[in-house]
């Protein structure tokens, strides 16, 4: 029966811009270019993005972002 079940582990990271924001600013490529970096680096260590959820709405555009990356435990 072990072979059914994987073990796996969890990551968790906060993704938003550095800077000033000035209101109505959209913060999408920003927060791209942040998450596409952080998520290549890790994937070099197996991680993969298991979720993404918007955290914080400002002004009506999403302003940060809550990533969950799983790997494999061998």
């Amino acid at each position: 029966m072990n072979g059914l079940y994987q073990n796996f582990e969890y990551k968790v990271r906060i993704f938003s811009p550095e800077g000033i924001r000035v209101k109505g600013d959209d913060l999408t490529e920003k927060i791209a270019q942040k998450l596409e970096v952080e998520s290549n680096k890790l994937a070099k260590n197996g991680w993969q993005i298991l979720s993404l959820v918007p955290t914080v709405s400002s002004e009506g555009s999403v302003s940060k972002l809550l990533v969950t990356f799983q790997r494999s435990i061998k």
